[in-house]
């Protein structure tokens, strides 16, 4: 297989991403406007408990939660005692390659006991604080300089006792902070440690204590409705059209993947359905419409066990398994919670809490497939810098080396890129362009105005809702047929979808849900909820 194939099908997706752009979303303002109150009305809350508790872990130590530092004493009660010498240890910055590009250092490796002992001996412990007035000047911050004669000059200069801030913090006993514990190497930042949201969440899993959790929790949503004001409610304002549509830019050859993204605005990085307000504002442009979106189950979970050929995969997507639920059992956390750690190992992730890094072991322990094909994926890209999926997309790793350790620089991105790459790179569009087309055959009002990673949506005009819902199953079920026609392969891993159509983007009902085993189309089980119609197939 060559990449001929998938210049073709970027050629396709091109047409039918042009199709979706002039087709555009449609918006309701007024409920864009009551989420921007609600969301800046919580954002109040939360800075209040959040200033609150601040108080109480750091006694008068000031932290501004918008400088990245201070979260890092907040967080992992610790401070770098050298800059430039934590810069060194760990290989901390960028560096410019010999086509002039910037790229970050690779990190010093270390094993866990000494990392630890690393950052320990190059950090210190941080203490709560009580404030007081500096003696020397009086609060004011500067000070003035006697004279030979006994008087004082006029100039002022700054106080050295307080460094100008006019008051004086004082060590208590009490250690400051929530005493997270950085993992890796990998978690050291310029300034200490990491404190993004995904970071700050799995530290949830380890052991620190209630208040940290709740702060940390607490934090991520303040962070979290800061990102989707910004991002998205601020993004929809200013995209808007006169007739309320926002039409954004989608773009197949940014990520390195080849997953879509999209700009003016951002419609690709979405949290949760049910956890994304943002998601009301999206409504049918036609009266009485309806939004309908079709969603593959585990996907990237069900691609994998396909490339590596993992009998485990195929007998637990066939007995309806839910890994999820195995993942939660292992690490002692609810169902949602374990959703972020289930599909780690899959893209090689070894590293974490105990807890997690159990639960690694045995996924590979379990999915020993995957396990040997990651092996595979480390040698191809070592001995061919480059790693060719089944559909001809490569991916070019031209400074890949074996590490001491045993693994491969770049490891995440050798084991994510085929999985990522063919599920939604490839598998996605072959789905999208082939709705598009049953859509256009159909002469159809309903359009495709939306597409996120493995799922398609669509904006539906009321007399065509059940004909919709057959085209948009036939859609997303054709992937056997089309990787035959497109890549002769034969797809074998059975595809599961699940529909759901509603008024606006946020609320929706399940309609229907088909696990298909078998590329005859007149051979298929399905579970129908009570609402759904009968799946026709055109």
């Amino acid at each position: 297989m060559t990449l001929l194939q998938t210049a073709k099908l970027s050629m396709d997706m091109t047409r039918v991403l042009t199709e979706v752009e002039l087709a555009g979303i449609k918006v309701d303002t007024k409920a864009l406007a009551e989420l921007k109150k609600d969301y800046n009305s919580r954002i109040e809350e939360l800075l209040e408990f959040l200033t609150t508790s601040v108080k109480e872990a750091m006694g008068d130590t000031p932290i501004n939660l918008d400088s990245p530092e201070d979260r890092s004493l907040l967080f992992y009660s610790r401070k770098v005692n050298n800059k430039k010498e934590w810069a060194s240890l760990f290989n901390i910055g960028t560096t410019v390659n010999e086509r002039g590009s910037r790229r970050q250092k690779r990190r010093t490796e270390f094993n866990r006991k000494d990392f630890r002992v690393a950052y320990q001996a190059n950090t210190a412990q941080v203490y709560k604080t009580t404030a007081s007035q500096c003696p020397i000047c009086k609060g004011f911050g500067k000070t003035s300089r006697a004279k030979k004669d006994g008087t004082y000059t006029e100039a002022r200069y700054i106080c050295k006792r307080c460094e100008g801030l006019g008051i004086i913090y004082t060590n208590n006993l009490d250690v400051a902070g929530f005493s997270v514990k950085p993992i890796t190497a990998l978690d050291c930042t310029a300034h200490g440690f990491k404190t993004d949201s995904t970071t700050l969440q799995n530290s949830l899993t380890s052991d620190i204590s209630e208040p940290a959790k709740e702060f940390i929790r607490a934090y991520c949503e303040y962070s979290s409705i800061k990102t989707y004001l910004r991002t998205f409610v601020e993004g929809i304002e200013k995209a808007l059209t006169k007739k309320e549509f926002i039409h954004p830019n989608f773009m197949q050859c940014v990520t390195a993947t080849g997953r879509l993204s999209s700009r003016s605005p951002n419609f690709q990085n979405m949290p949760r359905a049910n956890t994304f307000p943002v998601r009301k504002t999206i409504v049918s442009r036609w009266e009485n419409g309806f939004i309908l979106e079709g969603d593959y189950k585990q996907l990237e979970f069900r691609v994998a066990g396909f490339l590596a050929e993992d009998s485990t995969v195929y007998k637990e997507v066939e007995e309806g398994f839910d890994v999820h639920s195995f993942t939660a059992e292992m690490m002692g956390v609810s169902r949602q919670e374990a959703k972020a750690h289930t599909f780690k190992p899959l893209y090689g992730g070894v590293s974490g809490t105990d807890k997690q890094k159990e639960y690694y072991r045995a996924f590979k322990n379990k999915y020993t497939g995957i396990t040997h094909w990651h092996e595979l994926l480390a040698e191809e890209a070592i001995s061919r810098k480059r790693i060719t999926l089944p559909s001809g997309r490569e991916y070019l790793f031209p400074n890949v080396r074996r590490t001491r350790w045993g693994g491969v620089t770049s490891g995440t991105s050798v084991k994510n890129y085929p999985v990522q790459g063919f599920a939604t790179a490839d598998l996605l569009p072959i789905a999208l362009v082939h709705t598009n087309r049953l859509l256009a055959k159909r002469k159809m009002k309903s359009v495709i105005c939306n597409t996120v990673h493995d799922s398609i949506v669509l904006d539906v005009c009321q007399e065509e809702k059940d004909l919709a819902v057959d085209i948009l199953s036939k859609g997303m079920l054709s992937l056997f047929d089309e990787c035959k026609k497109r890549y002769n392969i034969i797809y074998s891993m059975p595809i599961g979808i699940e529909l759901k159509i509603g008024k606006n983007w946020l609320d929706l009902e399940p309609i229907l849900e088909l696990e298909w085993t078998t590329t005859n189309s007149e051979d298929y089980s399905y579970e129908r909820t009570d609402n759904s119609p009968e799946p026709r197939f055109l």
